[in-house]
């Protein structure tokens, strides 16, 4: 790909009234489309140059006949949608020209999709400089996309690829493209010969189990103790899972398999109040990072041991109802508890089961160090330290 350097003039913007900017996915049934074409791109960094498209494109299709298309121009993609119809016999889509794609709030003007043609290009061949002019087209007031089973193409365009410098001076497109809402400038950047893809939507999978890195403990119940983990999104064969279409989360578990819940108290700025015990991939918040979570909790001597021996996690998948879990894993963090059970005991009947402080009092429940002293059919007993 040849590269040249294109001067802008600097433009004076006015104010325009602000367009609604569809940032949000509608309701609907959503595609996935890859992208093919060419396209003019002025990145301003590495100048002017002419390219192959790529990425992807997303398509909902609505019940009530509406379509949106999110990010339709490659080098505009500001994550942001445009509405168009669907035609009655389902072979068409059309999209409204004029619609927002991207408002900036430091000059309060609009970019808005535009459908025109280039000149042919000029250049000087001393500084390698490039001039290129487009011309909106006001009679076009939609963009037309037919659709031909899993591929959608954009009809009337028009262009070349040119693969060397004196082919620049040859070209010209006419295709879509983006202007500035309130002088109809150029924003150096149109597309012609698109075809869009339908990539097959995502399959039921069991996800890769995570890793647990470590437990970094506070010491006491006024800091932090933070897990810190590592979640690859693949499923156990190492394909990637489709997280646009699939919803990845995770759960922390502790000890015996017991979930933890992150209350709508301490977790209140993460989950807008809410009290959870499944936390989407990737989550960045006050007490979350793609790669570890914060505790309220200490298992420092002298406090309520958040967990005896050992923390863990696990992964889910889910895609169109079909839920899969990786296997929970932990890191021990502790040796195991003694239990009181042993070869000898195993397979006996328990008659009952006493408890003991330290002082050698019985008392009806374990609290703090306490001796368990359980007693078998045959008339055997043992003994085992209880911390709770």
């Amino acid at each position: 790909m040849k590269k040249f350097t294109l001067l802008l003039a600097l433009m004076a913007i006015a104010s325009t009234a602000f367009a609604d900017v569809i940032t949000e996915q509608p309701e609907g049934t959503f595609k996935n489309y890859n992208r093919e074409g060419c396209c003019v791109i002025n990145d301003y960094e590495d100048g002017f140059y002419v390219a192959y498209q790529e990425g992807k494109v997303g398509i909902v299709f609505a019940e009530d006949g509406k379509v949106y298309m999110k990010n339709p121009i490659m080098a505009m993609s500001y994550d942001t949608w445009v509405e168009g119809t669907l035609s009655e016999d389902g072979t068409t889509i059309s999209i409204p020209m004029g619609q927002t794609l991207f408002h900036s709030e430091y000059y309060d003007v609009d970019v808005i999709l535009s459908w025109g043609s280039t000149s042919e290009g000029v250049i000087n061949w001393d500084t390698w400089e490039v001039e290129v002019n487009y011309t909106p087209d006001p009679t076009v007031e939609a963009a037309v996309f037919t659709i031909d089973g899993e591929t959608i193409t954009l009809q009337g365009t028009q262009g070349t690829y040119p693969l060397t410098g004196e082919d620049l001076a040859e070209f010209a497109a006419t295709g879509l493209s983006a202007i500035w809402a309130d002088n109809h400038a150029w924003v150096q950047t149109i597309e012609w010969g698109t075809v869009l893809t339908e990539i097959p939507g995502p399959k039921p999978a069991i996800p890769a189990n995570p890793e647990i890195i470590s437990w970094r403990d506070s010491g006491n119940e006024t800091g932090y103790s933070r897990l810190e983990f590592n979640i690859n999104p693949t499923d156990v064969e190492g394909n990637p899972l489709d997280i646009e279409q699939g919803a990845l989360t995770y759960s922390i578990f502790t000890d015996e398999d017991q979930i933890f819940t992150f209350d709508a108290v301490d977790y209140y700025w993460d989950f807008d109040g809410e009290e959870v015990t499944e936390v989407p991939y990737g989550q960045y918040s006050y007490n979350f990072s793609p790669q570890s979570v914060f505790f309220y909790r200490t298992n420092a001597e002298g406090y309520d041991r958040f967990f005896n021996w050992r923390i863990g996690m696990q992964v889910y998948y889910t895609v169109n109802g079909v839920r899969n879990a990786s296997d929970i894993v932990y890191l021990e963090v502790f040796p195991k508890p003694h239990t009181g059970v042993n070869e000898a005991n195993m397979g006996k009947t328990v008659t009952g089961v006493r408890y003991y402080n330290l002082a050698g009092q019985e008392v009806a429940q374990p609290n703090g160090i306490t001796i368990q002293v359980t007693t078998y059919t045959d008339g055997t007993t043992s003994t085992a330290k209880v911390v709770k």
